[in-house]
């Protein structure tokens, strides 16, 4: 069963929640406040896939809880779909520094809502499986000095980011950024599917299967991605690189797009895989060649220790 906590201090938004999400089979717990939400998570009797949050409530607001969700190890990667009346820039960046990952702007419709929850437990969903592989034998990856990998498919993606993350000081933390620049440059990349295409066959629940004819078909069949992994003394540095036409990847990392796409399905995923997994993220080649930089001078004090033994 898939579980949804909506937080909302008015009952008609929770009202609203409840039928328009319990209609598409999501069981929705709701709460009237902060501190009842927080309280509910801390039972651990429900294993939630993600969070409705409304911003301004008594007690303890949507701020509030939402910096106590990602503060806490247990709670931390169940994404938060914002609820809020403020759209300025200044109120949506507070918003990106706590931690949230979706947003809503009152009043919202119910197929908006329903999309935005639906990729959200689309990515909670992804990101624990991929999770899993993190603890599966491979802490020897932490020793790798160079690598080189080619891949095709999403699922060669999702193996190869757990084994990529695993040969960095902190796996977790760089574990979604990095499968979503595999993913894009599968997707947009290699594939060519344009931001347009791809919000139409969200919308139709038909991207997966659009990839995978795409894989299929003499025009796209014997492409790959190009993945390399080089660490030295002071950072590790992945080059992730397609065979597409390149994009204009600045303006998907600039804080106006991230406002411009926070309330859409999908558009703000390289902004936050730099912000949140990596120490920095450019691209080359007019956008075909993705640069990844993750310090270790500040990691964990042993890696550097291996790397000069």
């Amino acid at each position: 069963m898939i579980n949804l906590l909506a937080v909302d201090d008015e009952m008609i938004n929770l009202m609203i929640i409840d039928e328009s999400l319990s209609d598409k089979g999501f069981n929705v717990v709701k709460a009237k406040d902060g501190e009842e939400a927080f309280q509910i998570l801390s039972s651990d009797v429900t294993l939630f896939h993600a969070i409705i949050l409304d911003r301004l409530m008594p007690k303890m607001d949507g701020i509030e809880l939402l910096k106590k969700i990602k503060r806490s190890e247990k709670y931390k990667d169940i994404p938060v779909i914002f609820q809020t009346a403020m759209s300025s820039v200044t109120d949506m960046t507070e918003g990106l520094d706590a931690g949230a990952f979706y947003y809503l702007t009152k009043p919202y419709s119910r197929t908006l809502l329903v999309r935005i929850v639906q990729t959200a437990v689309e990515h909670f969903i992804k990101l624990q499986r991929a999770k899993e592989d993190l603890h599966k034998g491979m802490g020897a990856l932490r020793h790798m000095i160079t690598g080189e990998f080619r891949i095709r498919s999403i699922r060669e993606s999702h193996e190869l980011a757990p084994l990529l993350a695993n040969a960095c000081p902190d796996p977790e933390r760089v574990l979604t950024g990095i499968m979503e620049i595999l993913n894009n440059a599968i997707e947009h990349g290699n594939l060519g599917i344009s931001y347009q295409e791809k919000s139409e066959l969200h919308d139709n629940d038909k991207l997966m299967e659009e990839i995978f004819r795409r894989l299929d078909t003499p025009e796209f069949k014997d492409k790959f991605v190009k993945v390399t992994f080089d660490k030295n003394e002071h950072h590790i540095e992945i080059r992730v690189s397609d065979q597409g036409k390149g994009f204009d990847w600045q303006r998907y990392l600039s804080v106006e797009a991230m406002t411009k796409n926070a309330f859409k399905t999908h558009g703000r995923g390289i902004f936050m895989a730099r912000k949140l997994s990596f120490d920095d993220l450019s691209y080359t080649d007019e956008g075909r060649t993705a640069v990844i930089r993750i310090d270790l001078s500040n990691k964990q004090g042993n890696l550097l220790t291996d790397f000069q033994e």
